[in-house]
């Protein structure tokens, strides 16, 4: 087994490894602090950086808050906040009421320290963007429901689960049944997770007969863009602020 001695980035001989070994991590002054930029990135291609804070007893090592900014820019921060909150402990750091994601440490773990803050500030992040069609369809799924129950009364039930004719069990946001018929609504967004997800139910719901007949419900038709096709051969399309009138004629042409 071929044995690697450990040398320092001064020793690199060729140099152009050691500019680009350098150029992984950097380290500014910041007043009494120090950043320092990783090799890490975020969804949005930003480097993620850390700050090293010297204080009594030690050092606080922060993202100073910045995969929360990440998230901010993509409209996810209560994705993002929700994320950070459940996997403090699992990732060993503190998310604080300003949205750092912390860790104390002694002159012994600033190494350890540095690396578990940017692994978690990146790993919540990359998170909370994949979560961002979930929480973009539960808004719009909540806000269906309450207008569907306002016009329909009981006939409206929410979250329902349905067994495909593939006997997968599919989750819907909304539905009406009118006898022996069932209109079911459901949210797609314009991600590729939320739109093969859907298309993939829908086909499925498809099967089991015209007594089942699905709704996509987007939030803007223009927005879905290339997407909007595929969705529509295997559902009626609609968008979430469409008339009343509009969901009464959605019901009244299924049933």
């Amino acid at each position: 087994m071929m044995a690697f001695d450990q040398i320092d980035r001064s020793a690199i001989s060729d140099p152009h490894v050691r500019k680009a070994v350098g150029s992984l991590v950097r380290v500014s002054a910041w007043g009494n602090a120090y950043l320092v930029t990783t090799p890490l990135t975020y969804p949005s291609g930003s480097i993620v950086g850390v700050r090293v804070v010297p204080t009594h007893g030690g050092y606080w090592i922060t993202d100073f808050a910045m995969g929360f900014r990440e998230a901010e820019t993509m409209e996810a921060q209560r994705s993002f906040g929700s994320h950070a909150g459940r996997m403090k402990d699992e990732l060993g750091v503190e998310y604080t009421e300003g949205h750092e994601i912390r860790v104390f440490a002694n002159e012994h773990q600033i190494a350890w320290a540095i690396r578990r803050v940017a692994y978690a500030s990146h790993r919540v992040m990359v998170k909370a963007y994949h979560s961002m069609p979930e929480w973009d369809e539960q808004e719009i799924g909540a806000a269906l429901f309450q207008r569907l129950r306002s016009i329909f009364g009981d006939a409206a039930q929410e979250r329902v689960s349905i067994v495909g004719s593939s006997n997968l069990d599919w989750k819907f946001a909304a539905q009406v049944e009118i006898g022996t018929r069932r209109v079911l609504f459901d949210v797609v967004t314009p991600y590729y997770t939320s739109v093969c997800s859907a298309v993939s139910k829908f086909t499925d719901i498809r099967r089991l007969g015209e007594n089942n007949h699905p709704v996509a419900v987007v939030d803007d038709l223009e927005s879905m863009g290339k997407w909007l096709p595929l969705v529509s051969q295997e559902a009626e399309v609609i968008e979430d602020d469409v008339s009343e009138e509009t969901l009464r004629s959605v019901v009244a042409e299924a049933a």
